[in-house]
């Protein structure tokens, strides 16, 4: 079944995925489907089995927006998903190719996020509108549940690197 599954294209195995997540179909058969996402091959919990954790985006405007996000997934995928209203927010779609995703963090979480920025998120930083010192890309962090709670600022505009 796993060989059929694998040479599926990713909007086949998506929609298996989802027609596992949807029925009740056996979790290990659920659990072994494996599919690829735009940017890396997948082998994490199924969807279904990953912990909710509570985001808080602060928009443009100053207004909070409360999202449920899946502990694994980004920034980027916790706004998409939850059709947060950021307009050019995720533009490349978190292939690291623009600065649309950058986000602002408070000190105190800043300072806990597992990961430091690569070279490559740090040039497209570099590029984005209302850089400072808690900066990073949406795209590039990945939720834990230690996150459970955080708020993010998005800045007064937004810059596509793109674009230059």
């Amino acid at each position: 079944m796993l060989r059929i599954i694998s040479k599926l294209r990713v909007p086949a195995q998506r929609s298996l995925m989802m027609l596992c997540e949807k029925s009740n179909v056996s979790r290990s058969l659920a659990s072994d489907v494996r599919y690829h996402d735009r940017r890396s091959f997948c082998h994490s919990l199924p969807s279904f089995q990953k912990k909710m954790i509570s985001v808080t985006f602060v928009n443009r405007e100053g207004n909070s927006m409360l999202v449920k996000a899946k502990v694994g997934d980004t920034f980027l995928d916790a706004a998409i998903n939850n059709d947060v209203d950021l307009e050019g927010f995720g533009a490349c779609e978190g292939t690291l190719s623009c600065s649309t995703c950058h986000i602002i963090f408070k000190k105190e979480d800043f300072d806990k996020l597992p990961e430091k920025p690569s070279d490559e998120e740090m040039d497209m930083l570099d590029l984005a509108y209302g850089l400072c010192d808690t900066s990073r890309l949406g795209c590039q962090i990945t939720l834990t549940e230690s996150m459970d709670g955080i708020v993010v600022t998005v800045p007064a505009q937004v810059a596509d690197a793109r674009d230059r």
